[in-house]
């Protein structure tokens, strides 16, 4: 049996868009309180619809709870639960961080499963039981083990372990920086972590007198340097900003060190970002599980993860890669604009929901298809008309489709899916 595959929904569009394209399960905020505060994150009654889709799409919905929170918030949490349990709409588990959150828990939703977030970082057999014990179903393993650690817990059988395979990565150990609460009073821990760690530093040498003995150093590279000292805006150096993680060439000895999730971050990311690294992961567990010793990454799952957002990719500290920061930029990077989801499919001619402007001109056209056993592809077509989605006889040619408006492709050289995205090629400076 292969893992589960995890992915996150920060919004509706995540995880129509996970599902789609192969996700078994999302995770998606409750409120404020979770560890992406930022994200759009759903409240009870939105949380209730979310778990509908789910239903409807036969997959599983895990809530998110894991912020540490003050007294303060304690009370918020509770109703926010109460309202969820009287509406009979709890998910499939909580993944939860505090222990006064898991007492909660107990008390209000008593049957749903607890999974613990990998923000309390459990690193040792000892912790799984003493977790276990406490009434915790899955352990999300700390970013910071080794595959050999990772199957070490996994099986002693304490509890099911997750663990991430793709998406930004901490500094800090598993989340657990302060940095962002002395840097302007944002509380990582409570999910408003401003990312202190993607600036841009300058090394600056130990003043002339000042006993030299007494201060640790490091040398790092500086692009841009002035040459007198100067501060210049195209120099520094970013000396805490890792690597995005990718763990697209380890997956067999990550499903062979029998963890029960493989999960995916981006709560913050678009539909398109959720849709792309799902569709790989999907297509490669799947070639794993139909041919465990052929294991080979395709050609078109690099090209994928690389077109989407990202900085420079590592294993981190799963497969030894010794080099887990990136110090000349922070910056995420992306090789294609999505253009637009196809949202119907009349006589053969998708109707596309636009999201960024395309022309006659922009064709070829990629397409990430939903089909789990088709790579993207091209596609031609020979006309845009806009449709006004009363009926096809009221569509009007037009040579450019605009943003949030229904357009009609018609003469495409391929069959096309609900939930086909449809994307520009961009040039990557």
């Amino acid at each position: 049996m292969h893992p589960e595959l995890l992915a996150p929904a920060g919004s509706f569009a995540c995880a129509e868009a996970a599902f789609v394209h192969g996700a078994d399960a999302v995770y998606a905020g409750i409120g404020k309180f979770n560890l992406r505060a930022h994200s759009p994150n759903f409240e009870p009654d939105e949380f209730r619809e979310l778990l509908k889709l789910a239903a409807v799409s036969g997959k599983r919905l895990y809530g998110a709870l894991n912020i540490m929170p003050n007294d303060d918030m304690l009370a918020p949490i509770e109703e926010a639960l109460r309202r969820l349990a009287d509406a009979r709409s709890t998910p499939a588990a909580f993944i939860i961080s505090d222990p006064g959150v898991l007492s909660l828990l107990t008390k209000i939703c008593p049957s749903v499963p607890v999974h613990l977030s990998t923000q309390s970082g459990c690193f040792n057999s000892a912790a799984m039981a003493f977790w276990r014990k406490q009434g915790v179903s899955r352990i999300i393993l700390p970013r910071e083990l080794s595959i050999d650690q990772i199957r070490y817990l996994s099986r002693q059988g304490a509890a099911e372990t997750e663990v991430f395979v793709h998406g930004a990565m901490c500094v800090s150990i598993s989340g657990r920086c302060l940095l962002g609460a002395y840097y302007g009073g944002r509380h990582p821990n409570l999910g408003d972590c401003p990312q202190p760690c993607r600036n841009r530093y300058r090394i600056v040498p130990v003043p002339v007198g000042v006993d030299q003995s007494r201060h640790d150093g490091f040398e790092a590279e500086e692009s841009g340097d002035s040459g007198d000292g100067s501060w210049n805006p195209g120099g520094g150096a970013y000396l805490l900003n890792s690597k995005d993680l990718c763990t697209i060439g380890i997956i067999p000895k990550i499903i062979e060190s029998g963890v029960s999730s493989l999960k995916i971050e981006g709560r913050n990311k678009t539909a398109y970002y959720v849709a792309s690294t799902v569709k790989v992961y999907r297509d490669a567990i799947d070639a794993y599980a139909a041919a465990p010793g052929d294991y080979k990454v395709k050609d078109w799952w690099r090209e994928e993860l690389d077109a989407v957002d990202h900085r420079p990719y590592t294993t981190g500290f799963y497969d030894g890669d010794p080099i887990k920061q990136e110090l000349f930029s922070s910056k995420a990077r992306a090789g294609y604009r999505l253009a637009g989801v196809v949202k119907a499919v009349t006589g053969g001619r998708p109707i596309v929901d636009v999201k960024n402007v395309f022309s006659i001109e922009s064709a070829p056209i990629n397409v990430l298809p939903v089909k789990s056993a088709k790579s993207p592809f091209d596609l031609t077509f020979k006309a845009i008309l806009e449709f006004d989605g009363a009926s096809i006889e009221s569509t009007i040619n037009i040579t450019r489709a605009r943003p949030n408006r229904l357009v009609l492709l018609d003469g495409c050289d391929e069959k096309l899916r609900v939930g086909d995205m449809l994307r520009i090629k961009e040039p990557i400076s």
